[in-house]
C-alpha cells in the first residue's frame, strides 16, 4: 500500500544474528508518529524496557528520517537518532544532516532499527532497496573523515554518490559523550549514540543514493513553497 510522504518500509538489523529484514510500515503508525523521531521514540518505548542498561544489546538504535525527506525541501536530507544514551541512561533523540536522511528514503527505506551487538566489528551498507554487513575491522582505529573515504573507495562511489556516517576511535572505545559524523562534518552530537554504535560494534552507515521516489499529495505545491523558502533566505 502506498503511504503518501514515505517509502513504507524499515529495515531492521539484528547484529548479533547477522540477520537484516524489512518491515512494512502502515499508514496509522506514519501518522501518529510523525517523522524520525516520532518513529524512533515509539519504538525505542515499544521493544526496551526500563532495566535494559544504554551498551546492552537489546537496546536498540533507531536512524530515520522524516515525511519531507527527499523532498526538494531544503534540509531534506536531516535525520534523527533515537537510542538509550550513555550520559543520562535515559532516552535520547539527536539530529544531524547530511544526505544520510534523503538517500536512505530514496533507497527505499523510512528509517533503521539496530539491535544486537557483533562479535566483530562490521558496517551496514544499504543499496538498491537492500542492504549487506561488510567487515569492518580494517576500518578500527580511524577517525570519521579517514572512515568516509576508505568505505567509499572500497564500494567505488563517488562523495555525491553516497553518504557515511561513522564514528571514531572515541566511539569505538565507548567515549560517554561520542558522536556519530559523516558527510565531512555533520553530527548526532547528543548523550553519546556514538557510544552506543561501538558498544554494538558497527563502525558505520553506508547508503548509496538510490533512484526511487517518495510519493508526495502535492509535489508541484512542494516544489513552489520550496522555491518561495529559498527566495525568502
Amino acid at each position: 500500500m502506498t503511504i503518501l510522504g514515505y517509502a513504507g518500509q524499515l529495515l531492521r538489523v539484528d547484529l548479533t544474528a547477522g540477520e537484516i529484514s524489512c518491515q512494512p510500515l502502515d499508514e496509522a503508525t506514519c501518522r501518529r508518529y510523525v517523522g524520525g523521531t516520532g518513529l524512533g521514540a515509539k519504538l525505542l518505548y515499544e521493544e526496551v524496557p526500563p532495566g535494559v542498561a544504554w551498551d546492552d544489546p537489546e537496546n536498540r538504535l533507531c536512524l530515520a528520517s522524516g515525511p519531507l525527506g527527499a523532498s526538494r525541501l531544503g534540509g531534506s536530507g536531516t535525520f534523527s537518532v533515537v537510542t538509550k544514551g550513555p550520559m543520562t541512561e535515559g532516552a535520547t533523540a539527536t539530529q544531524a544532516n547530511g544526505f544520510l536522511g534523503a538517500f536512505l528514503r530514496l533507497s527505499g527505506f523510512d528509517g533503521i532499527v539496530v539491535q544486537g551487538a557483533g562479535e566483530g566489528w562490521r558496517y551496514l551498507y544499504v543499496h538498491n532497496g537492500t542492504a549487506e554487513l561488510r567487515d569492518a575491522e580494517h576500518l578500527c582505529g580511524k577517525d570519521t573523515w579517514e572512515t568516509e573515504d576508505a568505505i567509499r573507495a572500497e564500494l567505488g562511489y563517488s562523495e555525491r554518490q553516497m553518504s557515511v556516517f561513522s564514528i571514531g576511535p572515541a566511539g569505538e572505545n565507548r567515549v560517554r559523550f561520542a558522536a556519530l559524523v559523516g558527510d565531512r562534518g555533520h553530527v548526532a552530537a547528543h548523550n553519546g549514540v556514538g557510544a552506543v554504535l561501538g558498544a554494538k560494534r558497527l563502525k558505520a552507515i553506508a547508503v548509496a543514493r538510490g533512484r526511487r521516489s517518495i510519493p508526495f499529495h502535492n509535489p508541484q505545491a512542494l516544489s513552489q513553497l520550496s522555491k518561495q523558502m529559498l527566495e525568502g533566505l
